[in-house]
């Protein structure tokens, strides 16, 4: 049952975007450095004009750091369960399968409440274009990390 409970938790962790989302153990400058990067990044994709970006920006940046702090919450209950698995009871991980429900819930619901907020400054085809770039951005922060440690890697 504990195995079970346990397989269950760790695919609730790599569900979602919190892969390529710095984590918790990323200092925070690297972090901040990530943000810019990727607002950078999306704006240059959305191709804004000024006075979208003036409207949109604001709304990103709030929307970037409230899903930060869902993915860092995340985070943490798994760095929880990676310490404490093997001493946790069965009713401690149901109740720790229950905490990423819960954040996984909370994350839907602040993309759609976001959706609504970039609705009234994005046309439709911009919000698509969004969340493409995201996940763009994502996966070339992704191959740019896996380069970076096959280069620390000593040669075989």
């Amino acid at each position: 049952m504990k195995h079970i409970i346990s397989s269950t938790l760790i695919i609730f962790f790599f569900t979602g975007h919190t892969f390529a989302q710095p984590g918790p153990g990323m200092n925070a400058q690297k972090r901040k450095e990530i943000k810019e990067m990727q607002l950078k990044f999306v704006i240059n994709k959305l191709q804004l004009t000024e006075k979208e970006k003036k409207e949109f920006v604001p709304i990103y940046k709030n929307f970037m750091t409230e899903r930060e702090k869902l993915y860092t919450e995340k985070h943490k209950n798994m760095h929880n369960f990676k310490q404490n698995n093997l001493n946790m009871s069965p009713e401690d991980l149901l109740t720790l399968i229950d905490k990423f429900s819960d954040i996984d819930l909370r994350l839907a619901q602040l993309n759609k409440q976001y959706n609504e907020k970039f609705k009234k400054v994005l046309p439709p085809i911009k919000i698509i274009l969004l969340y493409q770039s995201e996940n763009e951005f994502k996966r070339e922060l992704i191959k740019k990390m896996h380069r970076k440690q096959t280069k620390k890697m000593p040669p075989k």
